[in-house]
């Protein structure tokens, strides 16, 4: 049997950072031009291209205190997603998708991503066609 000094010291405990404990980061509807697509038409010029990533990450021990490097860095995930749709032609969204979601995963507080890549000018009377994968690790 407990003591009450004992359940009161364990109910004081901070939760942040125990094993399991994850948080979300997302960058919607990121908007590039980038040369996408299986057609003849898609080669010659490049077209919008909505992304959006939501990749789940080990919760920081301590929380995280306001302090940046705890947190996964929004500007620099939204740098490498364009430097990557601006490394040559690619035929799928889903191609483009997985190569997000791969360079996602090398961080090592990454558990796993979701990926949206929308072409969005395709159909008259459709806002976007594209894929979703997620990759875990």
């Amino acid at each position: 049997m407990t003591s009450p000094a004992t359940t009161k010291h364990a109910e004081q405990r901070p939760t942040a950072g125990h094993a399991g404990s994850r948080y979300t980061v997302r960058v919607r509807d990121l908007i590039i031009a980038m040369s996408i697509g299986v057609h003849e038409h898609e080669k010659e010029a490049p077209q919008r291209v909505r992304v959006t990533v939501e990749v789940d990450l080990r919760y920081p021990a301590g929380g995280f205190d306001e302090q940046l490097p705890k947190v996964y860095n929004y500007d620099r995930l939204i740098k490498r997603i364009k430097k990557l749709a601006r490394q040559g032609h690619v035929l799928l969204c889903e191609t483009f998708a997985e190569r997000i979601a791969d360079m996602m995963l090398v961080d090592r507080r990454a558990i796993s991503v979701r990926v949206t890549v929308d072409k969005l000018d395709i159909f008259a009377d459709t806002e976007s066609v594209g894929a979703t994968i997620e990759k875990r690790k």
